[in-house]
């Protein structure tokens, strides 16, 4: 190893910084994709039950 090398410098991160909104707007579209998901399962059953 060389004495009078310099140091290298830290690889940079590649990921940018995090955000708390980010994690809030991926839950609220989580629960309106479900909410949509499980309100056409429950129509396509009603449309089953015989009148």
């Amino acid at each position: 190893m060389n004495p009078t090398a310099k140091p290298q410098p830290a690889p940079a991160d590649p990921f940018p910084p995090y955000r708390r909104v980010y994690a809030w707007v991926f839950q609220a579209w989580l629960i309106m994709f479900l909410g949509v998901i499980c309100c056409a399962l429950v129509f396509y059953l009603i449309s089953y039950i015989p009148r």
